[in-house]
């Protein structure tokens, strides 16, 4: 039986779920003495799929502008409006077929080792707005732009680990490596976004709820052609200021080098809306958020 012969939009199957599998290990503390802590995520499988089927897969990272939340809870509540926890995303989308993993990642208060690989090609281009608020929130002192580029810098590559490691176990997980998309919430969507990009770790699809890349470095690694994963890209029309300003710039860019992409613009949302608010996509469609996004994942994995 083909994947194909599972309808994808609907949610048919009960999920497991399992937590806390390790699928990496990484050094905190860089700049003092350096340890490594275990990198974990959670799976969510669906139940009862015919016997053979591999299934495509999800890699999901949380928000919380690299400070915050977690892969079990990354939901605010900032002004009367609620983000979807991506945890709840995951067991969403388990219902319809997907295997998904909500993944943990290094945060920069921890001082995680950055990598070797640069995938944000100017500390300068880290916004300040958000990340400096929430170290208010949060009573931590000011940072400066080398240790926000440190951390983020060490959170996109847990993103790449983690897809590394569903490829290696997908045989055991039943997944389908050649279907494999990550995707996540505000920092979780910047994540991903450098994960397939500037990082260039194969994927077969990427989604940004809210998310961010610096124009200079979209135009650096974002490139069309044969093997370039297809994009959704969504932003609030009240999000902040340095996402709702990147919105149309995505647009833009991918019509220009030619990415198959779907771009979501929520009426009226913050950055901080949930996955049942109504849409209209760049496609026409009109339905929740959830749907939106369900019908470019369908397509983009399954054909």
């Amino acid at each position: 039986m083909t994947h194909n012969s599972i309808n994808y939009i609907d949610k048919p199957f009960e999920v497991q779920i399992t937590s806390n599998e390790v699928y990496a290990s990484a050094a905190i503390h860089f700049s003092d003495k350096p340890i490594k802590r275990d990198l974990l995520l959670d799976i969510y499988q669906p139940q009862g799929l015919p016997p053979g089927v591999r299934s495509p897969a999800l890699i999901m990272a949380f928000g919380g502008a690299f400070h915050r939340g977690s892969k079990d809870n990354d939901a605010f509540e900032v002004d009367g409006a609620t983000n979807t926890a991506i945890a709840e995303y995951c067991l969403e989308f388990a219902k319809r077929g997907y295997v998904c993993f909500s993944i943990d990642y290094r945060l920069i208060q921890e001082d995680p080792d950055p990598g070797n690989t640069i995938s944000i090609s100017d500390p300068d281009f880290v916004p300040r707005s958000r990340v400096d608020e929430v170290r208010k929130i949060m009573n931590l002192p000011p940072a400066n732009n080398l240790m926000l580029w440190r951390g983020i810098e060490g959170a996109i590559d847990d993103g790449v680990a983690a897809i590394q490691w569903v490829k290696k176990n997908s045989e055991r997980l039943g997944v389908d490596p050649n279907k494999i998309a990550i995707g996540g919430w505000s920092a979780g969507g910047r994540i991903a976004l450098h994960a397939a990009f500037p990082e260039q770790e194969p994927v077969a699809a990427v989604f940004s709820i809210s998310g961010y890349m610096h124009p200079v470095d979209m135009k650096t690694y974002m490139h069309g052609g044969l093997g370039t994963p297809p994009v959704f890209v969504s932003w609030g029309s009240k999000d902040l200021d340095y996402v709702l300003s990147q919105g149309p710039v995505f647009e833009d860019h991918f019509k220009q080098v030619g990415i198959n992409h779907v771009a979501c613009e929520i009426q009226n949302a913050s950055h901080f809306y949930p996955r049942t608010v109504p849409v209209t996509d760049s496609t026409g469609l009109n339905g929740t958020f959830e749907d939106s996004l369900a019908s470019f994942l369908k397509k983009a994995l399954l054909g």
